[in-house]
């Protein structure tokens, strides 16, 4: 019987300067879908509990006395995520896997699990348990993936769920994450309140996993379930609210409807609200005015890039004059401008790069993030290159959005990456953070936004160098690419890093420093915490 199950974030082992993402000292972010199932299982009278490595890094106490062990895959993490798995098996332990990475490439992570799910799981995951717990046949749980007489087995896809089912779903708690609420360790925590409206997106964008993993549909929960939860979870006088959605204005009637009734109902955030957004959510004025009317804080946009021919090539569905239009149309409604800058398509060369860069100090971006393009297994993206021959490497914790695992077309592999570095210093510069504080001020005094705008451009400074030491190995790597000429065909995953954190006094200070935050545990679990380094 399935009594006790524990839920895993895996963390990549792998040093990256957060240079593409943004994050804050005394601050955890998260996902929403493990707290969300979480507890969806305890309704059904499983205890769950849930673990994030980035908060509280693996070791066997986790796992003690648990009947089923579950663990999330993004790309990045799977590696370690196949670490754990192992670790837990030997064990005794059933393991199942789900996620994006999982969902995309099943065949790859049921060699490392008893089960996949595929998919949302908010209906496959319970029916495992309760199929395994009556000793049935998994042939009918749909969305399952498992092993049968020796073989592999897919059942059919379990379609997505409705905006009624999703209106079913529990109100995601973050606060189920062992660690996360912990004042003494995050104490920025407290003041923003993480939500989800909505679920997918109708776009075509080929870079994206989101499409493939849910289909091109955009589902939303209803404005009422919404506001019931923040009506009895959100401090509106003193949290900023966070909508962890993919892209919450693709259906703006929705959103709308949604910011009307913050209004109307007292839940105007007073110190803001932020949400990841489109370009094109500036051609409707009516959404602008109410983005401005509920405190809209900040708005993070990825706008790619302002190529008229990357942009067509990455399917994204917008112009350049889109990217400068909505730049401008939200810094004259007092919003913060987060931009995020995609390099190496086909048409990128080092000046469009520059160029770029420009751009985005130039057009009102307050805060910006560059990173190379990132083929995703199991995107079209991914698909092109791999028929074309052209990535050298598959080893899936170096796809964080921040290392180069392609061979560009007017440009080497060495030269995108450390041009990708090299725009933080020349955006941000050292009165990056300060340049628009006179009209922020003017119009919307706020020590957060200074203190957050501030410590966000003075940390791209600290983990640029940061970054640089904690790959030289792979930079040495690209060089000698770039010297023997692309494409390299020997070059395989362990050639890349294998020394990467390991070699090296300076390293290893800056392994203890900025890798391991968190206090040893007592006892790990064989292979899968033991090391940063060195792919299995």
């Amino acid at each position: 019987m399935i009594r006790r199950l524990v839920l895993i974030y895996p963390a990549s082992r792998r040093f990256s300067g957060f240079l593409s993402t943004h994050r804050l000292p005394m601050l955890a972010t998260a996902h929403a879908g493990l707290p969300i199932l979480a507890e969806v299982m305890e309704r059904h009278g499983v205890t769950t509990t849930v673990y994030d490595e980035q908060i509280t890094p693996f070791c066997e106490e986790m796992v003690d006395g648990a009947d089923l062990v579950g663990l999330s895959l993004q790309t990045s993490w799977a590696p370690q995520g196949y670490r754990i798995a192992r670790a837990v098996r030997r064990l005794g332990i059933p393991v199942v896997l789900g996620g994006v990475h999982a969902t995309l490439n099943p065949d790859e992570a049921i060699q490392e699990a008893d089960f996949v799910v595929r998919g949302e799981g908010e209906h496959t995951l319970p029916e495992l348990v309760s199929a395994l717990d009556r000793g049935a046949g998994l042939d009918d749980v749909r969305g399952l993936s498992h092993w049968k007489d020796g073989e592999i087995r897919h059942n059919p896809p379990r379609p997505v769920l409705t905006t009624q089912e999703l209106d079913e779903v529990p109100w995601p708690r973050l606060d189920r994450i062992e660690g996360f609420a912990d004042p003494s360790r995050h104490p920025l925590n407290r003041l923003i309140y993480f939500t989800m409206a909505t679920r997918g997106c109708d776009q075509a964008c080929r870079y994206c996993s989101i499409t493939r993993l849910f289909g091109r549909a955009l589902r939303h929960r209803s404005v009422g379930s919404i506001i019931e939860e923040l009506g009895s979870r959100f401090d509106p006088g003193r949290q900023v609210l966070f909508f962890m959605d993919d892209s919450l204005a693709v259906d703006t009637a929705f959103l709308k409807e949604l910011l009307e009734a913050l209004l109307r109902e007292g839940l105007r955030p007073k110190h803001g609200w932020h949400a990841q957004m489109r370009a094109d959510v500036a051609r409707d004025p009516e959404l602008l005015r109410l983005m401005k009317a509920t405190n809209c804080l900040f708005v993070t946009c990825g706008f790619e890039s302002i190529d008229e021919r990357s942009l067509k090539r990455l399917g994204k569905g917008q112009s350049p004059r889109d990217v400068e239009r909505a730049i401008a149309r939200l810094r004259e409604h007092d919003v913060v401008v987060n931009g995020f800058f995609m390099f190496g398509t086909d048409d990128d060369g080092p000046e469009a790069m520059a160029q770029t860069v420009r751009f985005a100090r130039k057009s009102g971006c307050m805060l910006a993030g560059f990173m190379p393009v990132t083929p995703f297994p199991g995107t079209a993206t991914y698909e092109d290159l791999d028929r074309q021959g052209r990535i050298f490497t598959r080893d899936w914790e170096l796809y964080d959005v921040q290392h180069v695992v392609f061979h560009p077309k007017k440009m080497t592999a060495f030269d995108l990456y450390w041009r990708t570095l090299a725009s933080y210093p020349a955006f941000y510069g050292v009165v990056q953070p300060f340049r628009h504080l006179p009209e922020i001020l003017a119009k919307r005094p706020s020590a957060a936004i200074m203190a957050v705008g501030a410590s966000w451009a003075l940390a791209k400074h600290l983990y640029f160098s940061r970054e640089v030491l904690a790959n030289l190995d792979y930079l040495r790597a690209l060089r000698r690419m770039r010297r023997e000429g692309d494409p390299f065909p020997d070059l395989d995953a362990r050639g890349l890093w294998a020394k990467d954190l390991v070699s090296g006094r300076a390293v290893r200070a800056l392994r203890r420093r900025v890798v391991y935050r968190a206090p040893a545990p007592s006892r790990r679990a064989h292979d899968a915490a033991s090391r940063p380094v060195s792919p299995a």
